[in-house]
């Protein structure tokens, strides 16, 4: 079955491409990145055609008002429309727990516009609404910090892993269309605040955490359950603990503390790394494998361009994307597909595992070397 990802090199949706397409579904990671852009247009007719499927993951690069309801109708507009061309028969759309009770927020209003649209169109539709991510918690925070104090409002927020997030819509996409909506969350709800603290404390950040109940939220304030699904909702199954411990490392720039004790840790074997020595955003070679910290994760492909043999790991990093040095031929890191050409044939990829500090890669590879 085809099924097209809009938003396939962002952090949901490289993780549906590698789910579908390890289903053995024909999978487009549509993205401006690939030549497919939602609000212009370009590209759409033809990534949509044949498709059984589309699922919408994008999300506004601002989210200013006016931009962002122009975002979401737009780009919806014209998803809803060549589908109906191309005879698409399920159109999935992720959005957010709480849209429409928080419509004082322009991002929320937006996104009301933008399941309405949806309801209104003529194809069977599914629509996600999911709880804020593990993976922004500390974007949240940082957003919320003004001097050395980060304020949040004292509510209850019930984060889900971005990994569950991808499972669900995944299933829900290769289902029969629900022409309905479900929410989905994590396992268990915290209070924003605590939870604020509990991410910065693992951190060593010392940064404090106010709780403020008229601080707003995307422009709007909230009362205690504003962010929190209904009894109904799917929960993840991934806990925050679990996920915090294998994924944390320091914050850039902030206040924290030396680790003790570096020097004596277990040596590593030749397949696994230390993930405090590879920032976000960086890449890390390890003989002929490529680690890429990215997107608040890890994953790893082949360390040269299948075009011709250029060092990734030399090359630049946005996002997931990762730009080959000699040809710009660029690639999803997650999935390994192309982006953009010359190259023609995706990268091997390798799953990455972490436990503790300590990251380990699926094949054989030898003693690594930090690139610049």
């Amino acid at each position: 079955m085809k099924i097209v990802v809009v938003g396939g090199s962002g952090l949901i949706g490289s993780k549906l491409v590698t789910m579908l397409t390890r289903d053995g579904h024909e999978v487009v990671a549509a993205s401006r990145r690939s030549g497919v852009d939602a609000v212009t247009g370009e590209g759409l007719a033809e990534a949509v055609r044949g498709a059984a499927v589309v699922i919408d993951v994008s999300n506004s690069p601002s989210f200013e008002d006016a931009a962002v309801m122009k975002f979401f109708k737009t780009s919806t507009h014209n998803l809803l429309t060549a589908e109906a061309a191309a005879g698409v028969r399920h159109h999935v759309a992720l959005s957010v727990v709480g849209t429409g009770r928080l419509l004082r927020s322009g991002y929320f209003r937006a996104k009301f516009g933008q399941e309405k649209l949806i309801k209104e169109s003529s194809i069977p539709y599914s629509i996600i609404e999911a709880t804020q991510f593990f993976e922004f918690v500390t974007t949240i925070a940082d957003a919320a910090t003004h001097g050395n104090a980060v304020r949040v409002p004292p509510v209850l927020i019930q984060p889900i892993a971005a990994d569950d997030v991808a499972r669900a819509v995944a299933k829900i996409a290769t289902g029969t269309p629900l022409n309905g909506t479900v929410e989905i969350g994590g396992p268990e709800p915290f209070y924003f605040d605590g939870l604020i603290q509990r991410v910065l404390g693992a951190h060593n950040d010392r940064r404090e955490v106010i709780a403020d109940s008229h601080v707003p939220y995307f422009g709007t304030e909230l009362n205690e359950r504003s962010l929190v699904p209904g009894e109904e909702a799917e929960l993840g199954e991934i806990r925050f603990d679990d996920w915090l411990g294998r994924t944390v490392q320091p914050i850039a720039g902030q206040n924290r503390e030396p680790i003790v004790g570096v020097d004596a840790r277990t040596p590593l074997k030749e397949n696994e790394f230390r993930i405090s020595e590879v920032p976000p955003g960086s890449v890390l070679l390890m003989g002929d494998v490529a680690i890429f910290s990215v997107e608040g994760g890890f994953c790893a492909t082949q360390a040269r361009c299948t075009h011709r043999q250029g060092p990734l790991s030399e090359g630049t990093v946005d996002g997931s994307t990762v730009t080959c040095p000699l040809h710009g031929a660029q690639f999803n890191v997650w999935t390994g597909a192309v982006l953009r050409g010359p190259a023609k044939d995706p990268l091997k990829t390798y799953s990455v595992t972490v436990d503790g500090d300590v990251g380990r890669v699926d094949v054989p590879v030898v003693h690594a070397v930090q690139s610049k």
